[in-house]
């Protein structure tokens, strides 16, 4: 029997969020999200997709305080990497977001390996956002595997794909495979956020850019049509991508200079 046409929902609306769980605009630019999919009213149409973007793969694996590494790597001077902080630390804090300049920073790639298992199990946004959460409220510990699995198994994914995960270079593929889709996409660094292939936002924006990007996706869709201009782009402030022979003082996370 074919079902009745007006037994059919509206066509679900894909977003996909090209991130890395260290960018503190992925992180604020989360929240806002987050904020937008809500106010919508399209929240039960919409799929939130966390796509991977490591920003720097040849980054230490060690854990140090991230002054000191955004010091070392960018070559700035500790008092311009303490203010660029602080202002960030001052628009986490108006949208109530916990932002410590004491947090920790280390190599992304095992949380961004795992969000690739997350998303197999229905959970990859709220994995993302459980991580950016340990990360910028100072737990020290955040990268730490006891830690990764404690967050994984809390969103019902099973410890023992976690463990095998982080045991061996799991989902390492992914993570190849979305950064040169991002880049292909014109991604000049995260978060990088594509909403149904009409709407690109290119960084953190404001809830209000991220809502109007999704009336326009869910418009194009309802109306059955795509661009025939390619995707409209909407600027916002990004994580600079980090490339192996990238030069001191280089881009860095933060507000603009």
């Amino acid at each position: 029997m074919t079902a009745d046409s007006s037994d059919v929902g509206p066509a679900v609306l894909r977003i996909d969020a090209w991130v890395d769980v260290q960018c503190p605009w992925c992180y604020i630019g989360g929240g806002r999200l987050d904020a937008a999919i809500e106010e919508s009213g399209h929240a039960s149409r919409i799929r939130l997709e966390p796509r991977t973007f490591e920003l720097d793969p040849t980054a230490d694996p060690t854990v140090e305080p991230a002054l000191e590494r955004m010091t070392r790597l960018y070559g700035l001077p500790p008092e311009r990497a303490r203010a660029n902080d602080a202002e960030l630390a001052a628009v986490a804090a108006a949208d109530g977001l916990p932002y410590t300049s004491g947090r920790p920073m280390s190599a992304s790639r095992n949380p961004l390996r795992l969000v690739h298992l997350a998303n197999e199990h229905g959970v990859g946004w709220r994995f993302v956002r459980a991580v950016q959460a340990e990360i910028f409220a100072g737990n020290a510990d955040a990268f730490d595997h006891t830690t990764l699995s404690r967050l994984g198994v809390g969103l019902g994914i099973p410890a023992e794909a976690i463990g095998a995960t982080l045991a061996d270079d799991g989902y390492a593929d992914r993570l190849q495979a979305d950064r040169e889709e991002a880049r292909r996409l014109g991604a000049r660094g995260v978060p990088f956020t594509v909403f149904g292939g009409e709407v690109v936002v290119q960084g953190g924006s404001s809830t209000l850019d991220y809502l109007g990007a999704i009336e326009r996706a869910v418009h194009a869709l309802d109306a059955g049509r795509s661009s025939t201009d390619g995707p409209e782009t909407v600027d916002g402030i990004q994580c600079a991508v980090r490339e192996p022979d990238a030069p001191a003082g280089g881009t860095q996370c933060g507000p603009r200079a």
